[in-house]
């Protein structure tokens, strides 16, 4: 059982008392900021923490996860798992259903994962919890806390699910609010029963974003058809990679000034994401990239205007000998 004195000097709060969780949320709200975010066709808002605050949330973070053990299918916020992870699974199948659930985290209250942190915390650090990990009574989605609570909540219904599927030689993934069913005797009568025990926890179905996917399946924004043994990219995704890396070789920097197409961030962020579930696909871009940069390179040292190159390596003013090197594997 860890008691608040533990908890509070863990997360640099020493010097601050237990309260009740009324007076946590005053003590947090000066800390909070809106943040905006797209999603989808629309514009999204939510709080992220700043400060001393954000500070506390990323230790927390830390113990509470420690020593839990994610259900099987979950694979949304678990360490080690990704959407290969989440899609490599339902890999070969002729039919995939998919399902939303609303409002994910605005459904998630404290009372829904408050009988489970009891067995570790005392009250004092549940008081704490209550009031600076919800927001008005929900789980907020800027909060580095919130992946953990979403996953400890949705828990005893993922075994709920899973005891089901496995029952009709059904394979289950959950992707945070994303769950995806495949193979077996999947059809109207499991998603009845399905349906059943999802709303019989208290959890709302999206029904617009429910559906079987018969002649194209995908997971994740994967491709996982009966004519694959992998997750693969979406034809449209791999198309846009190579075309517009082979521009950026062919024409540096001055690439990213053509309407439409991907930011340097995000062509670099995209182009490591699709090495992650293709790797054959480095073998054509990597060069092609290599070659742009080199090209951006020497167009920064000979006195060109340049805007720095957004990487994992460097945010500012990038040292553009290391990125390729690392790009190279040197």
């Amino acid at each position: 059982m860890i008691t608040w004195p533990t908890f509070s000097a863990r997360l640099g709060l020493y010097r601050e008392d237990a309260r009740t969780a009324v007076a946590w949320q005053d003590w947090a709200r000066p800390y909070y900021s809106d943040v905006s975010f797209r999603s989808g066709r629309r514009w999204r808002t939510t709080k992220r923490a700043v400060g001393r605050l954000d500070v506390a949330l990323k230790f927390a973070r830390g113990i509470l996860a420690a020593g839990w053990v994610p259900h099987p299918s979950v694979h949304g916020f678990v360490r080690g798992r990704s959407t290969v992870s989440g899609a490599s699974p339902h890999a070969g199948a002729k039919v995939v259903l998919c399902i939303d659930l609303k409002d994910f985290y605005g459904q998630i209250s404290f009372a829904r994962v408050s009988d489970a942190l009891a067995e570790r915390f005392d009250d004092n650090v549940l008081a704490w919890i209550e009031g600076v990990c919800f927001i008005d009574g929900k789980l907020p989605l800027g909060l580095r806390t919130s992946p953990y609570l979403s996953n400890l909540a949705f828990e005893g219904t993922d075994h709920s699910i899973a005891s089901i599927a496995d029952a009709r030689g059904i394979t289950y993934t959950r992707w945070v609010d994303d769950l995806s069913f495949s193979g077996g005797n999947l059809d109207d009568s499991f998603l009845a029963e399905l349906r059943c025990v999802i709303e019989s926890a208290g959890w709302i179905l999206n029904e617009r974003k429910t559906r079987f996917m018969r002649k194209s399946p995908y997971v994740l924004g994967l491709y996982v058809g009966h004519d694959v043994d992998t997750p693969r990219l979406p034809r449209w995704m791999k198309r846009k990679i190579l075309v517009e890396s082979y521009y950026f070789a062919r024409h540096g920097a001055s690439h990213f000034e053509t309407p439409g197409v991907y930011p340097r961030r995000t062509l670099l962020g995209v182009c490591a994401y699709a090495f992650s579930v293709e790797p054959e696909l480095a073998e054509k871009v990597f060069p092609r990239l290599i070659s742009g940069l080199r090209q951006v390179r020497r167009r920064t040292r000979d006195g060109g205007v340049e805007l720095p190159v957004a990487s994992s390596l460097a945010d500012d003013a990038p040292d553009f000998d290391e990125l390729i090197a690392a790009l190279e594997g040197e």
